[in-house]
Parts: structure tokens; C-alpha cells; sequence
């Protein structure tokens, strides 16, 4: 089992990625498997999937699931989806594509995830999952820009995908290793006297704001940094920087195309590199 995956089975892990099309959705799909040596998986998504909301096919949404497994979907998703699923609860949430649940699934198929917009709702749905003993694992597949919300789900792992190729090779190399000083940094949830406490994302507006002379900063978690990663990497080589509270970044899978593993691990460096794991949908000639 590669290094960074072993928790999987029985936890909570979001799969999310810098940009939609970095393969998020597929990575859950193949990381379903995994959580199910724990027993059943329950699948999550956040908010509305962009091509849902467009008019599209929807087919970003759709993941595999087997028989036993727990999604969130629309009773419209659930009807027209090849898996049975068996209602165990109707969320009070409704969406423009119908109305919130959580079923189970009665045979192997594949089935369209609609999230809710709220968070304490996706947290009190999880929190139903667990408590009813429905699933062992949970996977939430979650979009770039709700990875703060995702943040909040009590006891989350992050798993990262990015999509790599020549042209955006040095690009995508320098947002691993952003993302992977945001995970080595400190946890000191009490910062020491002279610390300079953010309550709130850290923006490029906000990091102008700091006083010149700035010693230590200490941020709420990794995902509270919204500065571009030159931007960061360089705040972080002049000013001693902590987290008060623990995420765990169990890693970053690249779908690679005309980039070797061994050209991707140079360009990301020592600090990047013990984060890349292995991916299940290679795309490399």
C-alpha cells in the first residue's frame, strides 16, 4: 500500500485537485477499492458538479460503485441511475436537479453524486453515515475552491491530483511544493507571545497588509492560504510560519503526460517529492 494511503479505509479523505479536469473523480473511483477493505463506502460530493449545473452530460459526477455502498445523490440521479439504491434517509436540502438523499446500493452500477451547498449539512449527513454504521469510509469528491469547507469535516485527510505535461510542468511543480510547506508547517496551537495570530484566509492583499518586520505568522490550517505559491514560498523563507490546527496531506497524485516520474520528482524537489504517489490512471507514454 503506498505510503500516505494506509489511513484511508475507516476515515474521512477528500479528494480534490487544483483545477477541474485534474482527474479528482477518477482518483475516487480508484480509490474506492482501497476503502472498502473496511467494509461498505460511502460517497460524498460538495455542492453541484459544474457540468451539472451547465446542462451537460453530468458525467465528471458519476462514479462506480458496488453493492453495499452508501452515495449522495437526487431522487431524479437515483432513478436514472444503473444501480438500485435502497432510500435510507431524504435530506430536508433540495436542489434545482431534485430532491437530497442518501441510498444504499443494492447492486453493482454507476451513479451521479450531487452534493449539498451547505457544509453543516454535508457534515451532519457524514455524520449519520458513521453513526448508523452504514459505511466504514467516507470519500467526499471536492472542487479546488471548497477545499476550506472541506477543512471543517471533522477528522479529513486531503489527497491532491494534479494533471502534468511539458507545458505545465515548472507551473504545476511549484504548487506542490507551496501545498507541501503548507503541510510540514508547524502545528502550535497556542502560538508563543509576538506571534502575529490570522484569523481568516491569508490573500495577497492580506500579506501586504503585514507589518515589515514580521517574525512569526501563525494560520488557522494549510487550506487558510489563498496567496499565489511563489508568493508563498517566499513569505514562508522570511517569516517563521505555524499552523493551529492539524490537516493531514496524505499525498499528491499526478496524471502525468510527456513527463517521466523521474522529471516530475526533480521539479518538485525535496520538499515536493516524498508527497507524490503512485497514479492509478496513468496517463504517461
Amino acid at each position: 500500500m503506498p505510503a500516505g494511503l494506509e489511513t484511508i479505509p475507516g476515515g474521512v479523505t477528500a479528494v480534490t485537485g487544483f483545477e477541474k479536469g485534474s482527474g479528482k473523480t477518477t482518483l475516487l473511483g480508484a480509490l474506492r477499492p482501497l476503502a472498502r477493505r473496511a467494509g461498505p463506502v460511502a460517497l460524498f460530493g460538495i455542492g453541484v458538479d459544474g457540468s451539472l449545473k451547465g446542462g451537460g452530460d453530468g458525467r465528471a459526477a458519476v462514479v462506480r460503485v458496488e453493492a453495499g455502498d452508501v452515495v449522495q445523490t437526487t431522487d431524479l440521479f437515483a432513478r436514472a441511475s444503473s444501480t438500485r439504491l435502497e432510500v435510507l434517509d431524504v435530506l430536508p436540502s433540495r436542489t434545482s436537479l431534485g430532491r437530497l438523499l442518501l441510498g444504499r446500493a443494492i447492486r453493482d452500477g454507476e451513479v451521479t453524486l450531487v452534493g449539498d451547498e451547505s457544509l453543516s449539512a454535508l457534515s451532519r449527513s457524514i455524520d449519520l453515515v458513521r453513526d448508523e454504521e452504514w459505511a466504514a469510509s467516507v470519500l467526499v469528491d471536492g472542487a479546488a475552491s471548497r477545499i476550506t469547507q472541506a477543512a471543517a469535516l471533522d477528522g479529513v485527510r486531503f489527497l491532491f491530483t494534479v494533471r502534468v505535461d511539458g507545458a505545465n510542468l515548472s507551473r504545476v511543480a511549484e504548487r506542490v511544493r507551496a501545498l507541501a510547506a503548507l503541510a510540514t508547517l508547524p502545528v502550535v496551537p497556542d502560538p508563543p507571545e509576538g506571534t502575529l495570530r490570522l484569523e481568516g484566509p491569508l490573500t495577497e492583499e492580506g500579506r501586504e497588509a503585514l507589518p515589515r518586520d514580521l517574525g512569526a505568522l501563525s494560520l488557522e490550517d494549510l487550506t487558510k492560504s489563498f496567496l499565489p505559491p511563489r508568493l508563498l514560498l517566499r513569505l514562508l523563507e522570511t517569516v517563521a510560519c505555524s499552523v493551529r490546527r492539524g490537516i493531514a496531506l496524505l499525498g499528491v497524485v499526478a496524471s502525468r503526460r510527456d513527463v517521466t516520474e523521474e522529471e516530475l520528482r526533480e521539479a518538485v524537489g525535496p520538499l515536493g517529492a516524498p508527497f507524490l504517489l503512485p497514479s492509478p490512471f496513468e496517463a504517461a507514454a
